[in-house]
C-alpha cells in the first residue's frame, strides 16, 4: 500500500469516527438469526478472560465469562437458574448455552455487548465450553426470521376477580424464601429455610443438614432471627421486604452466603463465592413480574 493510500485511509477514519459515550457496543442484527451469529462470533474472539453482557432492548441480559473462545461460567440469565458447571454434563452444557444465547438473539433488538474484567481470577480446571459445541447445539434451534408483534385484545385480558383469584393462589402455596431456597439447591452446598418469627428450622439440605459441617443449631437461627427483625426495624422507612443479602469473602474465592428474607420466613444458601452470578440470577427471576 502507497503512503499516499494509507494517508487517505487514516483520513477516512478520522472523518468517520464518532466518540462513544457509554462502553456498550451495539451488536448489529436486524433478524435474531444475523444477532445469534454476532454473540457466537464474540464468544469465539474473545481470548483473554472476559465478562460480556449482552443487554436486550427490553432489558434483558445475558452475563457470561469467556476465555479462549470458551465459555467458563453464566454469571446472569433472562430468567430461570443459571446452568451448573461443575455438575452438568458438557452436552447438558452446550446445550443449554446455546438456548441462552438464541433467546437473547430473540429478544428485542437492539442488542448492546459490554466487556469487563471478570470478577474473580479464573481457576486452572475452568476448561469450559468451546465456541464450537455452542455453534453445534445451536444449529438444532430454530429462531424466528422476523420480528413477532403480538396483539392483545380486550377480550383476552383477564378480569380483576380472576387476576385476585390467582394472587391468592400464589400466597396460599410459597413464599419467595421457600422458593428461593428450592431454586438453590442447583449452585448451593448447603440450604436453610427458617422461620422468620422465631428462627425455626423449616428445612435444611446439603452440608447443612443435621450432622453435616455447616448445620446451624436452634439458638444461632433463633438470634439470627432477631437481628433480620432487627434489620426490618431499622430499614422499615428505606426499603421493603423482600431482600437479598449477600455476603462474600474479600478475596473473591471460598464460600459465601445468601439470605432471602421476605417477612413470613428466609432462606440461606451457602455457595462458592464465584457463583454469586447464579444467586443473582436466580433472585432476579422470583422478582420479575411473571415470575
Amino acid at each position: 500500500m502507497m503512503d499516499t493510500e494509507i494517508l487517505e485511509m487514516l483520513d477516512d477514519i478520522g472523518r468517520s469516527s464518532v466518540a462513544r459515550l457509554t462502553p456498550a457496543v451495539t451488536i448489529p442484527g436486524e433478524t435474531a438469526q444475523i444477532r445469534r451469529e454476532k454473540v457466537l462470533r464474540t464468544i469465539h474472539g474473545t481470548i483473554l478472560p472476559r465478562r460480556l453482557e449482552f443487554t436486550a432492548a427490553n432489558g434483558d441480559c445475558l452475563a457470561i465469562e469467556v476465555n479462549s473462545s470458551r465459555v467458563t461460567d453464566v454469571l446472569r440469565v433472562q430468567s430461570g437458574v443459571a446452568p451448573d458447571f461443575e455438575t452438568e454434563s458438557r452436552e447438558d452444557l452446550a446445550g443449554k448455552l446455546a438456548q441462552l444465547v438464541s433467546d437473547i438473539a430473540c429478544a428485542p433488538a437492539p442488542l448492546e455487548l459490554i466487556s469487563l474484567q471478570p470478577d474473580t481470577a479464573l481457576e486452572a480446571d475452568d476448561v469450559g465450553i468451546t465456541y464450537s459445541e455452542i455453534e453445534a447445539a445451536c444449529e438444532g434451534i430454530e429462531l424466528p426470521a422476523d420480528p413477532i408483534i403480538s396483539i392483545v385484545t380486550n377480550d383476552s385480558e383477564p378480569d380483576d376477580t380472576t387476576a385476585v383469584d390467582a394472587a391468592t393462589e400464589l400466597e396460599a402455596t410459597d413464599t419467595l424464601a421457600q422458593l428461593f431456597y428450592e431454586g438453590s439447591e442447583r449452585f448451593a452446598q448447603g440450604r436453610v429455610l427458617a422461620d422468620g418469627a422465631g428462627g425455626e428450622a423449616l428445612r435444611a439440605d446439603g452440608k447443612c443438614q443435621a450432622g453435616e459441617p455447616l448445620h446451624p443449631d436452634a439458638d444461632l437461627l433463633a438470634r439470627f432471627a432477631q437481628d433480620l427483625a432487627g434489620w426490618d426495624a431499622d430499614a422499615t422507612t428505606t426499603m421493603s421486604q423482600p431482600q437479598l443479602i449477600v455476603m462474600r469473602p474479600s478475596g473473591g474465592k471460598g464460600a459465601g452466603v445468601a439470605v432471602l428474607n421476605d417477612g413470613e420466613s428466609f432462606a440461606i444458601a451457602v455457595h462458592e463465592a464465584r457463583k454469586l452470578g447464579a444467586v443473582v440470577s436466580l433472585w432476579t427471576s422470583l422478582k420479575r413480574p411473571d415470575g
